[in-house]
C-alpha cells in the first residue's frame, strides 16, 4: 500500500504560505512518509519557502481577479485556465489523498483541478470575514477549517470546522518574560509595550504610537516598536533609551517579553497574540477586502481580550489614555489577557492535519 499523499497551496503572501508549511510539519509527525507536494505560482513567495522548508514544489500560472473588466483581468483569468489544466496535470500524475488550500489566488487554479478529478478538498479560511475566493470554492470542499468562529456565518455551517490558523512553532517553547526581555535588551522590570506595525498599511498607527509616546511615558514604561523596512527612515530614532524603533523584530521572543500589544488585526498577528495570552490594542486596517480586519478585531473585543481603535478616529491623546489605564489597573489587564489565551490555539497546525486526514480516510 502507497503512503497517504497530500498537496498543500496558499500564496500570493506569505501569510498564506507560512500556515501551509505549519500544516506539513503536522502532517509529517501524524503521518511518518507522508508525500507532500506544494503547489503554488511561480512569482508569489511560495516556492522560496516551501522549498526552504524541505517540500517539493510545483508551479503553475496563476494571477488576481478583480471584479472590474480590464487588461490585468484578462490575462489573470486566461492564467486561471492554463493554470487548471496544468494543475490536472500534475494532480493526475501525484495523485493526492486530499488537497489542502490556505488561501490566496495561487489556489483557485489547484483546488478547481481538484474538483474537476473528483478529488477530496479542505479548505483553510483566515479571516473572520472570509475572501471572495474561498466563498467561491467553499462549494467543493470537503471540510473548511477556520480561524475564528464568526466565519461560519459566511459559509457552509455543516462544512466547518474551528481548528484557529496555524503559526510558527517557536511559539510552543517561549521563554519567560524576563529571559525574554534580556534576549531582546530590554529592562526586565519596566512595564512592556511591543507595538506591530510592518510594511503594509500601518503608517498610520505607527506615527500615533509615536506621537502619544511622550503623553504617557512614566519612566516605567518601554517600547519596542515595529515598524517595517519602509517605515524605518520616516520614524527615525526616538532619542528614548526605553522607545526602541526596529524594522523587524523576532516576534515569538518580543511576544513573550510583552505586557501589551499594539497592533493592525491580520488573522496571523491576532492568532500570535492569542497563542500567548496577550492583551491587545487594535487598529484594524481600514482598507482590507470587506473590511475583514474590523471583523477579526472584534472576535477579541466583544469577549475582552482586546481594544479597539481606528485610524482616522484615534488621536495620540485617545492611545496615551487606553495605555496609562490599562498599566494602572492590572486586574483589567490580567482579565483580558485571561480572556485572550482562551481563544488562543497554538495547536491550530495539528487541528488542521486532523481534519484533512479524516477527509483522506
Amino acid at each position: 500500500m502507497r503512503d497517504m499523499r497530500v498537496v498543500l497551496t496558499g500564496g500570493g503572501t506569505g501569510g498564506h504560505v507560512y500556515p501551509a508549511v505549519s500544516i506539513a510539519q503536522a502532517l509529517k509527525e501524524a503521518v511518518p512518509g507522508v508525500e507532500i507536494l506544494y503547489m503554488g505560482s511561480s512569482h508569489g513567495p511560495e516556492g522560496d519557502i516551501a522549498r526552504g522548508a524541505g517540500l517539493e514544489f510545483s508551479a503553475i500560472p496563476s494571477g488576481p481577479l478583480t471584479r472590474a473588466l480590464s487588461a490585468r483581468n484578462v490575462s489573470s483569468l486566461a492564467k486561471l485556465v492554463m493554470g487548471v489544466f496544468r494543475a490536472r496535470a500534475i494532480l493526475k500524475r501525484f495523485h493526492p489523498d486530499v488537497v489542502i488550500g490556505t488561501g490566496g489566488y495561487t489556489t483557485a487554479s489547484i483546488l478547481l483541478a481538484q474538483r474537476t478529478l473528483g478529488g477530496r478538498i479542505v479548505i483553510h479560511e483566515q479571516n473572520a470575514r472570509p475572501g471572495r475566493t474561498n466563498i467561491q470554492l467553499a462549494k467543493f470542499a470537503s471540510k473548511i477549517c477556520v480561524t475564528f468562529e464568526a466565519s461560519a456565518a459566511f459559509l457552509p455551517k455543516d462544512k466547518v470546522v474551528v481548528t484557529g490558523l496555524p503559526i510558527r512553532r517557536e511559539f510552543r517553547s517561549l521563554p519567560g518574560k524576563a529571559e525574554a526581555r534580556r534576549a531582546l535588551g530590554l529592562d526586565e522590570n519596566l512595564f512592556t509595550i511591543v507595538a506591530v506595525g510592518g510594511s503594509q498599511g500601518a503608517r498610520k498607527p505607527n506615527e500615533i504610537v509615536a506621537a502619544a509616546w511622550p503623553l504617557f511615558d512614566d519612566g516605567k514604561t518601554q517600547i519596542l516598536h515595529q515598524v517595517g523596512e519602509r517605515n524605518l527612515s520616516s520614524m527615525g530614532e526616538q532619542g528614548q533609551p526605553r522607545y526602541r524603533v526596529e524594522a523587524y523584530i523576532d516576534m515569538p521572543v518580543a511576544l513573550a517579553a510583552a505586557d501589551l500589544v499594539i497592533s493592525r488585526s491580520g488573522a496571523s498577528t491576532i492568532s500570535e497574540i492569542t497563542a500567548v495570552g496577550l492583551p491587545s490594542i487594535l487598529f484594524p486596517y481600514p482598507h482590507a477586502y470587506a473590511d475583514h480586519q474590523t471583523t477579526n478585531a472584534m472576535c477579541l473585543v466583544e469577549p475582552g481580550a482586546a481594544m479597539l481603535c481606528g485610524d482616522a478616529s484615534t488621536t495620540p491623546e485617545m492611545l496615551a489614555g487606553i495605555i496609562s489605564e490599562l498599566r494602572e489597573d492590572r486586574d483589567k489587564l490580567a482579565a483580558m489577557a485571561k480572556a485572550s489565551a482562551a481563544l488562543g490555539r497554538p495547536d491550530a497546525a495539528e487541528r488542521v492535519a486532523q481534519v484533512a486526514l479524516s477527509v483522506a480516510e
